[in-house]
């Protein structure tokens, strides 16, 4: 986690806390303009050669427009208006604390290739004892959802560096901020409800890879501390905090995202200032 405890803390209790953790809010947000580079080389690998002249507009607009702290102090306001209910805090924070040791270890077995570990892992997902259980969990946490937003950022970064290359980017860079506020207002929208030809990441993609990701975690953890998180995800107070959390990360990230795109195309008007293009000259 970029974004530390007490941070959190002070906006929410240990419940809220806890799935801050579970679901690596701020790990998310913070990653945002390292996304940037990795647009820019999906990018190029499709063509896009000036993707590369265009990065170093965007990202510092990407950072400056993506506040970690801020928005998981508003997302936590917002968990905190959720009752708590029955939840038990302790075994919860416990599981917190499991669930980042899994995530760790399954890191772990990436790096130095321990086909050993993954087998048992690969063994547990596939058993009939926890098997079903850990699926079923992974499905009803936030996590596949938030890589969708994660996916949405970077089609509109993708966008944003396709917009450096684009005949009339020049001179939508330069209008009005009330123009350009307007012109810029539907492509958020439109991104999120595309379902086809979506770049670099398809938002059904992240969803099932986060997923997977996640099945692979939830089997590296005890027993005891998986039933605690099964157990709060299926409970109503669970549910709710979910849905809640989903609900603030998606308002606080389309608003970064506006931020962003408000922030780069007036950057780029100036470097076209600069930089003319043969039409301009």
């Amino acid at each position: 986690m970029t974004v530390s405890a007490p941070a959190i803390s002070s906006a929410s209790g240990e419940i809220d806390e806890a799935l801050l953790h579970i679901e690596q809010i701020g790990a998310r947000l913070s990653a945002m303009p390292s996304e940037v580079e990795n647009v820019v080389k999906a990018a190029t690998d499709r063509g896009k050669a000036e993707a590369s002249k265009a990065g170093p507009i965007l990202e510092p607009a990407v950072r400056a427009s993506f506040d970690p702290k801020v928005m998981v102090a508003e997302i936590s306001d917002s968990l905190a208006e959720v009752a708590d209910g029955k939840v038990d805090r302790a075994a919860l924070a416990k599981a917190a604390m499991a669930f980042e040791d899994g995530r760790k270890k399954i890191i772990a077995m990436y790096e130095s290739q321990d086909r050993v570990t993954a087998k048992q892992i690969e063994a547990r997902i596939s058993g009939a004892d926890d098997g079903p259980r850990i699926k079923q969990l992974a499905d009803l946490m936030a996590s596949p959802d938030l890589a969708a937003e994660t996916a949405l950022t970077m089609q509109v970064m993708y966008v944003s560096l396709e917009a450096f290359s684009d005949a009339n980017s020049a001179e939508l860079a330069s209008a009005s901020p009330e123009k350009l506020k307007s012109e810029l207002g539907g492509v958020i929208t439109s991104l999120r409800d595309r379902t086809e030809n979506e770049k670099p990441v398809p938002k059904d993609v992240a969803r099932m890879e986060e997923k997977a990701r996640l099945t692979f975690i939830l089997a590296a953890l005890p027993k005891e501390d998986l039933s605690v998180l099964s157990d709060f995800y299926q409970s109503a107070e669970g549910k709710a905090k979910r849905q809640a959390l989903v609900d603030a990360y998606q308002k606080v990230s389309d608003q970064a995202n506006t931020r962003m795109l408000e922030r780069y195309f007036p950057a780029l008007a100036g470097y076209f200032k600069t930089h003319p293009r043969p039409q301009q000259q």
